[in-house]
């Protein structure tokens, strides 16, 4: 990535992206324009220079994709797109000193949108970064005079929403969006925008089909750039609250349909809660909790077993590993890694490892407990390239639907655990239900761990 120290973008993908060390399918829907735009962005934005995002896989798209993967490797779990997608909103403050085909991108996009008036040459600027900051408060994000995951990925995403617009594809609606952002680069006052688009009133839910009924007037084309920055029609006059970007976890989350209903749907902007880490949980609580997630079915978690576990349930694992819930790995045997010497712990993650690999075809990337870690463990399993996350509080035996919930509610950005959990379908569905009166949806470790770069 041009302008950025390989390093640097190195220590923030070598446990974003672990791959097994062969080539697998991309899973990219290359008939999805959004996809493959989206991608495309979202590669520009990395450096790996892609092309304009027009929804069309040409050579450059190829060999963006070539380079990206064989940089940092691939996941079989998801699309690449989705992937790219979440490498790009985990990346963390990166300066101002950027340069090369990223910067280049942001040029084009924020020229576009009559906010940057300097020239398109790949070079940051003081222009660049005070248009930067104008973006960052016309969309409702943080203004942080630099550039980082959140601010990059939603220049990148509005820049495929303004590709949909000028090509009249379909969009609908994906996690994150927000009518604020969605009329302001469409050119359209918000008030009129929410008239347009009120299926649910003002609020916009995942997989809901958007209209832009209104054509955004012809933009200036970036080397011709007007002096008025605005967009015809101000849409910032109205106080919002502001944006948190979602991030994906590991694992691809199912949209819901244009139409959900009212009691399965999933809003667009809902803010995260914690982690939720079910730890060593029995079979028959887990065959539940899938019977469960079938009626809300954008409810994942983490779910922590042993190695030992893996080995003597490999059909539960295969289903678990299909369902979008994150696997993680509690050691191998279950006992506390903080009691073990440094040989102990590397034969408990060598051996979790190996079962899993054997179970669902894939390594690991995380390991957690109930109890903290210690010090000297959080340096052993880094050595063996693992992540040590353990839980910032436990919910209390037995299970309490109340107070698991009010637990999840109340530590945002944390990781809840637990060692008791529902047994039944109608626990578990008892449990997603209160919770979704909340609006809320679940992190991930992979998630915490991104935000903690």
């Amino acid at each position: 990535m041009a302008g950025i120290s390989a390093s640097l973008i190195a220590s923030v993908l070598s446990m974003s992206l672990m791959a097994s060390g062969t080539a697998k399918p991309l899973q990219l829907k290359e008939t999805d324009p959004v996809a493959v735009a989206s991608l495309q962005a979202n590669l520009d934005v990395l450096g790996f220079n892609a092309g304009a995002p027009n929804g069309h896989i040409s050579a450059s798209t190829y060999q963006a994709m070539t380079k990206f993967v064989t940089q940092f490797g691939q996941r079989s779990s998801e699309p690449i797109n989705v992937q790219v997608a979440h490498i790009v909103r985990s990346l963390p403050d990166l300066g101002t000193h950027l340069s090369g085909a990223s910067i280049l991108a942001m040029q084009s996009w924020l020229a576009r949108w009559r906010l940057y008036h300097g020239a398109l040459n790949g070079q940051s600027s003081t222009a660049l970064i005070h248009a930067l900051n104008l973006f960052q408060q016309d969309t409702g994000i943080p203004r942080t005079n630099q550039f980082n995951g959140q601010t990059l990925a939603t220049l990148a995403h509005l820049a495929v929403v303004s590709e949909a617009i000028s090509h009249h594809w379909q969009y609908t609606v994906e996690p994150g969006d927000q009518m604020r952002q969605l009329a302001w680069v469409a050119h359209i006052p918000l008030k009129q925008f929410e008239a347009m688009n009120g299926q649910h009133k003002q609020v916009l839910w995942v997989g809901q089909v958007i209209h832009f009924t209104q054509t955004a007037k012809k933009m200036h084309p970036p080397h011709q750039p007007t002096h008025h920055r605005r967009p015809s029609e101000p849409i910032t006059k109205k106080k919002t609250r502001p944006f948190k970007t979602l991030h994906h976890s590991s694992t691809t989350r199912k949209p819901a349909s244009s139409s959900p209903a009212p009691s399965t749907g999933v809003f667009s902007n809902i803010q995260p809660i914690a982690a939720f880490v079910v730890y060593n949980p029995s079979s028959s609580s887990l065959t539940a909790l899938l019977q469960a997630q079938k009626s809300y079915p954008h409810d994942f978690i983490d779910v922590a077993i042993t190695g030992q576990w893996a080995i003597n349930h490999s059909d539960m694992m295969k289903k678990l590993a299909q369902s979008g819930n994150e696997i993680v790995m509690s050691g191998y045997t279950g006992v506390s890694l903080n009691q073990l010497p440094e040989w102990g712990v590397r034969q408990e993650i060598q051996w979790s490892q190996r079962a899993f690999e054997d179970a669902i075809g894939n390594k690991p990337a995380f390991v957690t407990q109930s109890a903290p870690f210690s010090p000297k463990i959080r340096n052993d399993l880094s050595a063996l390239n693992v992540v040590s996350l353990s839980a910032n509080v436990m919910a209390p035996s037995p299970w309490s639907t109340a107070n698991t919930v009010s637990m999840l509610l109340t530590h945002p950005d944390q990781i809840v655990g637990t060692i008791v959990y529902p047994n039944s379908i109608t626990g578990w569905q008892g449990f997603f239900r209160q919770l979704q009166h909340h609006h809320f949806v679940f992190l991930s470790l992979g998630q915490i761990w991104a935000d903690m770069q």
